[in-house]
């Protein structure tokens, strides 16, 4: 009797085709996974998928007005607990700690955070987050541990979502030029690049309002515009331009920031 030739059985054909149609929008969910400063500081409202693992390292350069510039990276962990609840960490390191210290700006200090999906997008509904964070001084120049309450909305229309976010600040602790309260918020918009729907390269501009870091000062407005690309099936690489338009004399011109990230 002939030797039968190996081969795929109907149910691996059936699974391979899935795995084939799954592919574009899981690739499209990882590049859309926004979180803060992952290239702009609105995140949208969904959290990373249930057992996922997301890691980011970026370098951020602040070009100020007056020159006394800064520069430092930033990390982060996110890691999907539950469905529908996402936790995560990240810390910032910025050169000139004490004259940043003044600004209400830390260098080295953990978040912790927990995003966790109220609502689902439907076709007449946002989807709707909550987050919870907590910040620890653990880094130069820091003083007490903050909380942080907020929300986050996104709409989509076929290829373009727009994002709204929302947060209060508690200072556990604070310098004499530092308010105890912050609020702040944010809109942004992304979409896809290509024209064809492929999902290699999103595109995102955004828009945020902080009250004040420092007593007596004007609020801080400012616009980023960015893009994340696809340059693995997980992995992102992504950058974003932004300047603050209000407040200060030494506020940040320019802001460069460059980084990549890998879900696991």
């Amino acid at each position: 009797m002939a030797a039968r030739r190996p081969g795929l059985s109907p149910l691996g054909v059936l699974a391979l085709a899935a795995l084939f149609l799954a592919a574009p929008s899981a690739r499209a969910q990882f590049l859309s996974n926004l979180e803060p400063e992952r290239p702009i500081d609105v995140e949208d409202a969904t959290p990373i998928p249930f057992r996922a693992v997301s890691a980011a390292v970026d370098w951020t350069y602040n070009f100020r007005k007056g020159g006394l510039n800064d520069q430092g990276p930033g990390f982060s962990i996110l890691y999907g607990a539950l469905r529908n609840l996402e936790v995560g960490a990240a810390d910032r390191y910025v050169t000139r700690p004490g004259r940043n210290a003044l600004r209400g700006i830390s260098s080295g200090d953990l978040e912790l955070h927990a995003l966790y999906g109220v609502l689902s997008e439907t076709e007449r509904y946002p989807a709707v987050a909550a987050r919870i964070g907590v910040v620890f001084p653990t880094g130069l120049d820091s003083r007490g541990t903050d909380l942080e309450l907020g929300g986050a909305l996104t709409r989509s229309f076929n290829s373009i979502r727009l994002h709204g976010n929302f947060q209060w600040t508690r200072l556990g602790d604070r310098l004499p030029t530092e308010r105890s309260n912050r609020l702040e918020g944010g809109l942004a918009i992304d979409f896809l690049a290509s024209p064809e729907g492929r999902t290699d390269t999103l595109l995102l501009a955004g828009v945020t309002v902080r009250s004040s870091l420092v007593r007596n000062g004007d609020d801080v407005v400012t616009i980023e515009a960015g893009a994340r690309q696809r340059i693995g099936i997980q992995t992102i690489l992504f950058g974003s331009l932004g300047s603050q338009v209000a407040d200060g004399s030494d506020r940040p011109r320019l802001r460069i920031r460059l980084g990549i990230s890998h879900v696991f």
